[in-house]
């Protein structure tokens, strides 16, 4: 309600109506926890936000609009209906990149009505996002929200259903994508690194089932560590994707629970 113009002091301004991508890394507080004050873990986290930056950097749209606060990332851009495909693979690719880093994005996209510039974004667009990736998502995928979008046909990454979401965790997706992109060394570097593995040079590729393989025993570490019950359904959900996305057998219930979990779990609900 405006009381007088005097409150109008930035002039008046209209909503676009935009493409809309909300989303957020799972346990983000924990990671910082666990960061504590050694600057290599602190660079880990900054790298997972600078992906984000990194992505939107290569949009060709003027319009496109990029903001973060803590691990909250909100990208938009005017909508056109040729867009939703390249920011769909665009957000796939990101978030099976991120998976190697062992963090987990959950998040969803949509069309509406939204204002963004260098500096604020709202809009109804922006609440549709929010409530599907924090009340409807639940576990570690990107929702695509089918009241607003068209889920492309004859896509490799995309599960449809009652509730559709991006679904890049097979080898299929990787091997296509790093076809069409080459890896990078210093990227190539990072990976032997983390993964205790030495990839050939010469050509650059890193097969999918390398890589599935990598996220898989990640999140296999974090099943059998953490304590909390609402962290181990989060995961075990993706877990069970990506070993099955290999041809495995194995389940997260076969796997051993932390001593925290299992106390946790024998606690009648509160």
């Amino acid at each position: 309600m405006i009381l007088d113009e005097a409150e109008l002091c930035f002039g008046e301004l209209s909503y676009e109506t935009r493409l809309v991508a909300f989303f957020d890394i799972l346990g983000w507080k924990n990671e910082i926890i666990a960061a504590g004050d050694d600057p290599r873990h602190i660079a880990r986290l900054a790298s997972a936000v600078r992906m984000f930056n990194a992505n939107a950097g290569t949009v060709g749209d003027a319009g496109a609009r990029l903001t973060t606060f803590s691990d909250n990332v909100v990208f938009s851009k005017p909508f056109a209906e040729g867009d939703v495909q390249w920011l769909l693979q665009g957000l796939a690719t990101t978030q099976l990149g991120l998976a190697l880093h062992g963090f987990w994005m959950r998040g969803a996209v949509t069309v509406g009505a939204l204002y963004h510039d260098e500096h604020i974004v709202f809009g109804p667009a922006l609440n549709r996002a929010y409530h599907l990736e924090s009340k409807v998502a639940r576990f570690p995928r990107i929702l695509i929200d089918q009241s607003a979008l068209e889920v492309p046909a004859d896509t490799d990454f995309i599960s449809i259903g009652d509730a559709s979401f991006l679904d890049p965790f097979t080898p299929h997706f990787w091997d296509r994508v790093q076809n069409g992109t080459p890896i990078q060394q210093k990227t190539l570097d990072r990976f032997n690194e983390l993964a205790g593995t030495t990839i050939p040079v010469e050509p650059v590729q890193v097969p999918g089932v390398v890589a599935l393989a990598n996220i898989a025993q990640r999140l296999n570490n974090e099943l059998m560590t953490t304590d909390d019950p609402k962290v181990w359904d989060k995961l075990a959900w993706l877990f069970d994707r990506v070993v099955k996305s290999l041809g495995g057998q194995a389940t997260a219930d076969m796997l051993p629970k932390s001593a925290g979990l299992v106390a946790a779990l024998a606690q009648p609900p509160a």
